[in-house]
């Protein structure tokens, strides 16, 4: 008789072409997870990969069998966690998260759903939050950049808008925009700028051949920074709006600027989870 698990363990092979990687998702061990391949092959009398180095590479069998049953078992998992859920079975959850801290503070914060789920958070950056989440720490995490990794799938949520922000009274240059940029008194996150090297790179194409008078791991406080007119720095909109408004900075060449996408990442064991759907849709 076949094992529901071995056809769980097929379908991840075939995505990954890794049984190792396969393993990471279903957190099995690889000698499990070969075990319900060649269980299958065997109830099915039937070869489903041809094994070659540190890949499996689907067979015509293995090919149609996919395409078959892929589809029914994403529908009998979804069916399951629905209908518990529908039926109270599992109380409102705590889901784990983690982000960067200002996107987080002011994009993420106001539009989780608590009526949904109860929530704890993270602040760092995305390589580390990926590799928590790799590891079952966080069940979501908001990325700023994609990483190809396996058994994790990426959702665009939001487009960060950067603009040059410089303290009120700075005179706008009439010119040559990057030989102004380049004589200023620079306010950065990292010393390897981040931010600043994605706005040069947009803008004129080139890495920016500055050093920071100031850095600043938080954007918040690079923003107050500028406003006591220590210097200039690029920030995302969201961030700047009240400060602009409240004509405590000004942004330069306000046509000009740089843009970021970000998403909420999960693993793909996840995507059937109802909680997690209703909660990325409401960061959308």
């Amino acid at each position: 008789m076949i094992d529901f698990e071995w056809y769980r363990s097929f379908i991840h092979v075939y995505q990954q072409r890794s049984v190792s990687a396969a393993a990471r998702i279903r957190f099995l061990t690889q000698p499990a997870v070969s075990q319900h391949i060649a269980a299958l092959e065997a109830e099915l009398e039937t070869s489903l990969f041809i094994r070659a180095p540190r890949q499996m590479i689907p067979t015509d069998a293995g090919t149609a069998l996919y395409t078959q049953v892929v589809g029914l078992i994403d529908r009998l998992e979804e069916l399951s966690l629905e209908m518990k859920y529908e039926a109270g079975e599992q109380p409102r959850p705590v889901l784990k998260f983690g982000g960067p801290t200002e996107f987080v503070t002011h994009g993420i914060v106001p539009k989780l759903p608590l009526d949904v789920a109860q929530f704890t958070a993270v602040f760092d950056l995305t390589v580390p939050l990926l590799q928590r989440l790799l590891a079952n720490e966080l069940d979501f995490i908001i990325a700023t950049k994609r990483i190809d990794e396996p058994g994790v799938q990426y959702v665009p949520i939001a487009d960060e808008r950067f603009h040059l922000i410089a303290p009120i009274g700075y005179d706008a240059p009439e010119a040559d925009l990057k030989e102004w940029m380049d004589r200023q008194r620079w306010i950065s996150y990292g010393l390897e700028l981040p931010i600043i090297r994605r706005y040069y790179q947009t803008q004129f194409g080139e890495r920016p051949g500055i050093r920071p008078e100031m850095i600043l791991p938080n954007v918040d406080a690079i923003l107050k920074a500028i406003e006591a007119g220590h210097g200039i720095s690029v920030l995302p909109d969201y961030l700047v709006e009240a400060a602009v408004s409240a004509r405590r900075v000004q942004r330069i060449a306000p046509e000009r600027f740089a843009t970021n996408q970000l998403y909420v990442a999960y693993r793909t064991d996840s995507r059937h989870n109802p909680v997690l759907q209703q909660v990325i849709k409401a960061l959308g």
